[in-house]
């Protein structure tokens, strides 16, 4: 049986994989002699019975007709569309025979005349495989309510087709409307009360308790399906983002490499077992896809689309295939969205009225976009802006997401309704600038910024980088450091620019001594370098370069983030394989975020990731008197830091290459004085500079707005920055 694969949302915002049974799961036609669903053979045993019992000019009608038949099954659709043409004219054969053009034209991805001539075929025939047929073609051309209609009519009529049932799921739980989650539940279970082994019922099924939150039920329904079919590659894929999301990527990893092997070309597999040995710090398999592969096989003209967010830390990557990512992602999963007209499409006049600001993240909880940008909103000017804030991902009600509540006048979730209603709900809050602070990151719901609920839509924080389709935002927020003017065509978006750096800091806050180095597993005379940064932006070359930096300062050692096990062994492996001693690496144990950052400051210096470089993690550094040393790179990711510093007044901890990089982290190391004066520097700098004043931040992000919606107003394009407001208002 043929099988469309659909990409969908996974747990935690991974890509998770529905399949949705196609044609010829259910044969055109039945055959006349015993009436079931003409096939093969039954053609073969029944042919003469069939046609001796016709006249002449019937019995020539049915041989055409089995014809055409035999030529569809063996895949000759041409010749199987010749015949059915001559036969149209036929009224008694008439409905069979555009019931298998209809079918012929959906597997050629003739959407549109596939949908014309099942209609007909409804018209003329009314019965079940019709419907069914009808059904395929109108949900491959995201029309979701009149495919759940067909598919409701089908299963009227023949309530024994589990795989109308199994698909009638798919549609109700694609809308990513919880409240339908559990009809999609009952419409999987009716499948499998049918057809007991069928696995893309049970893959589903596992999909949809993920999405309930049920991870029992979900992880056994994944497995029954993978003892059906040990290589079915949605429940393989699916399997392994259920791991990802126990935070098991080392369990993950063997369900991605199985996937891949059944499918050796596809291009999104090869990203998926790179994405995870990333996380593993895994880079032994040398013969196994590498990042230069997908960029040679997207130059080659290789169209299959794979998550974007990983592969901003691959140095393979240049802004403009990460741009091209994006843009291939997004076609790929947006396409009925993208294809609806804009809810929103001119500027609605606001002279004489506060303008409305929309934020729209997953992230609304203990999170680091959440820590950077509570403080502004706190500080938005409520007599010229009214703020909303809308929410979806996790509901988690902690200190952070009540913070957030507190700051805006509006908080609303939307976690528990579809994208369509959610932009609907946008546009009628009459939002003039939405604000999308996660982008292609965890939870991503795009379908909702697809389809344009805001005249001014801005990409910020979340996702550094080009979300590759202008349909999803019109402006991305950087500075001059960060997204300089002359890299504007790396992007889809208009750069939007802050005067300053483009990334908010919480208040300078006294933060509380730091505990004793032995506390946390360091020792007390060495030399401490520190990275905090997740397991995924580390890179063979990366280490090579702190390896360096480690043999070069005796009695150092590296300070790391908390990793997973597997994390942790592959790197004391490749650091002893480098020459550093397995003892010079310290994992930190987890500790809560006040801890944590008054822990930093037990730190000498801290070492800066390339490509993707630190955020949060760079300001947490900077902000505990920790000196940073990066390197500036060609990239929005992987110019993040220099920004900060930038602005900070320290030009000096910014290495012109990963040469520089190196010396200088050596002789800063080596260096006890300048060091020190380093270090004295940053004090001074981090109580002069803007860059942790959240109220002249969001002064400065609301005339950026301003600049936004003028812009648009003209019906222009291009960078704003924001003297373009100022100009304008003085």
């Amino acid at each position: 049986m043929a099988a469309r694969t659909v990409a969908g949302a996974g747990l935690h915002g991974r890509r998770a994989q529905w399949t949705m049974e196609s044609p010829p799961a259910v044969f055109p036609g039945r055959c006349i002699r015993c009436r079931q669903p003409a096939s093969g053979d039954c053609l073969m045993k029944h042919r003469h019975a069939q046609v001796k019992k016709l006249s002449p000019h019937q019995q020539a009608d049915e041989n055409l007709y089995n014809r055409a038949l035999q030529s569809y099954q063996q895949g000759n659709y041409d010749s199987a569309l010749k015949d059915c043409q001559r036969l149209l004219a036929r009224p008694l054969m008439a409905g069979r025979v555009i019931l298998l053009v209809g079918v012929i034209q959906y597997l050629q991805d003739d959407l549109a005349a596939a949908e014309i001539s099942l209609r007909e075929a409804v018209k003329k025939n009314g019965n079940s495989e019709a419907y069914f047929n009808l059904a395929l073609t109108l949900g491959a051309q995201h029309k979701s309510q009149e495919a759940e209609a067909a598919y409701r009519k089908t299963l009227t009529m023949n309530p024994a087709q589990a795989q109308a049932w199994n698909n009638l799921g798919n549609i109700l739980r694609h809308g990513h409307d919880p409240l339908r989650f559990q009809e999609a539940v009952d419409c999987y279970q009716r499948a499998l009360q049918i057809r007991p082994d069928y696995t893309r019922a049970h893959t589903n099924l596992g999909l949809t308790y993920v999405q309930l939150e049920d991870r029992e039920n979900a992880e056994r329904h994944y497995r029954k399906a993978l003892e059906l079919e040990p290589h079915f590659v949605p429940a393989l894929t699916n399997m392994a983002a259920f791991q990802e999301a126990g935070s098991q990527p080392e369990l993950a990893l063997p369900y991605y490499q199985e996937a891949l092997r059944q499918h050796p070309e596809s291009i999104r597999l090869m990203a998926n077992v790179i994405s995870r040995r990333r996380q593993l710090a895994d880079w032994s398999d040398q013969n196994g896809p590498q990042p230069a592969d997908l960029v040679q096989r997207m130059s080659a003209g290789d169209d299959e689309a794979f998550g974007p967010l990983h592969m901003l830390a691959w140095p393979e990557f240049s802004a403009t295939s990460q741009r091209e990512a994006g843009r291939r992602f997004a076609r790929s999963h947006l396409t009925r969205e993208l294809a609806e007209p804009p809810l929103v499409s001119a500027v609605s006049p606001y002279a004489g009225r506060r303008i409305r600001l929309g934020y729209l993240s997953a992230d609304f909880r203990n999170h680091p976009v959440t820590h950077l940008i509570t403080d502004v909103i706190a500080h938005h000017d409520r007599e010229n802006f009214e703020v909303f804030l809308y929410a979806y991902g996790p509901v988690v009600e902690d200190a952070q997401r009540k913070a957030l509540r507190q700051a805006a006048e509006h908080f609303i979730d939307v976690s528990g309704i579809s994208d369509s209603d959610a932009a609907h709900r946008i546009r009628d809050d009459g939002i003039d600038v939405l604000v999308d602070l996660t982008g292609y990151t965890t939870f991503a719901r795009l379908g909702i910024t697809a389809r344009r609920p805001a005249a001014v839509i801005a990409s910020w924080l979340g996702y550094i980088g080009s979300l590759g389709e202008p349909r999803l935002a019109d402006y991305v927020i950087g500075d001059a450091v960060a997204t300089p003017p002359e890299h504007a065509d790396d992007f889809s978006e208009s750069l939007a620019l802050m005067p300053h750096c483009y990334q908010p800091n919480q208040t300078l806050a006294p933060i509380a001594a730091p505990p004793d180095r032995q506390s946390e597993g360091l020792p007390n005379d060495a030399f401490v370098f520190c990275s905090f940064n997740q397991c995924f932006k580390l890179t063979p070359s990366l280490w090579d370069d702190w390896c360096q930096i480690l043999n070069a300062v005796p009695h150092s050692v590296l300070w790391l983030a908390p990793m997973n096990a597997a994390a942790c062994s592959n790197l004391r492996r490749e650091a002893q394989q480098r020459g550093v001693a397995p003892e010079r690496l310290v994992f930190a144990a987890r500790r809560p975020l006040a801890q944590h950052q008054s822990r930093l400051a037990l730190a000498d210096l801290a070492l800066d990731t390339m490509p993707y470089n630190s955020g949060t993690t760079a300001s947490d550094a900077l902000r505990a008197g920790v000196p940073l040393v990066t390197a500036a790179g060609s990239t929005f990711v992987s110019r993040m830091a220099a920004s900060l510093l930038h602005n900070l007044g320290m030009d000096g901890l910014i290495a012109a290459d990963r040469r520089s990089y190196v010396d200088l982290a050596i002789a800063l190391a080596s260096d006890p004085l300048r060091l020190q004066e380093c270090r004295s520097t940053l004090e001074n700098a981090l109580q002069a500079s803007k860059l942790f004043n959240p109220e002249i931040f969001s002064t400065d992000l609301e005339n950026l707005f301003r600049a936004m919606l003028a812009q648009r107003a003209r019906g222009q394009r291009g960078v704003v920055t924001t003297n373009d407001a100022l100009n304008k208002r003085s």
